[in-house]
């Protein structure tokens, strides 16, 4: 698991910036109990990208 440290918005994505990324392949992400689909994003290290309004900043992520 790992945890946002930080996070930006673009459109009606949110970029999560993470403490470290997990070294095991995943389909989806589970945050605060909802699963969620991964959107693809490059070149931005320990990051991963959803599509959400909501804030996640200090959450947990679990990759599923």
């Amino acid at each position: 698991m790992s945890k946002v440290v930080n996070e930006l918005r673009i459109k009606k994505y949110v970029v999560l910036v993470l403490d470290e990324m997990p070294n095991k392949t995943y389909s989806s992400f589970l945050i605060q109990g909802k699963q969620y689909q991964p959107s693809p994003i490059y070149d931005a290290k320990n990051c991963i990208a959803i599509e959400s309004e909501k804030s996640f900043i200090g959450k947990t992520v679990e990759f599923i």
